[in-house]
């Protein structure tokens, strides 16, 4: 008789706990090395070929781009992230939309 589903689960999670936390210590021995990379314009995947071929980095080409992505803080998305209680539109400048017309502007 087999096993219900959720035992077979259960098991399947016990024996593939933490898969992913085991390469991240070596992410974050290399950290400086591949954020230098990539400021000097080289992209992820060739900065993932390059230490997956020379054996420092074991992992899946999709778990390393989640990492850089996780550690490696981009700019432009620094610049997008807002401040806990402050609303993201507090910038005066910027385009607004006015629904309704006037006739002055028509002319």
């Amino acid at each position: 008789m087999t096993k219900a589903l959720s035992e077979r689960i259960a098991l399947f999670t016990d024996k593939h706990k933490n898969t992913g936390k085991q390469f991240l210590p070596v992410f974050i021995a290399l950290k400086s090395d591949i954020e230098q990379a990539l400021q000097d314009g080289w992209t992820v995947h060739q900065v993932w070929i390059t230490l997956h071929d020379e054996g420092k980095i074991k992992c899946s080409y999709q778990w390393f781009r989640t990492l850089v992505n996780r550690h490696i803080a981009d700019d432009s998305k620094q610049r997008l992230r807002t401040v806990p209680g402050k609303s993201a539109t507090t910038d005066q400048d910027g385009f607004r939309f006015n629904s309704a017309t006037e006739k002055e502007e028509l002319i």
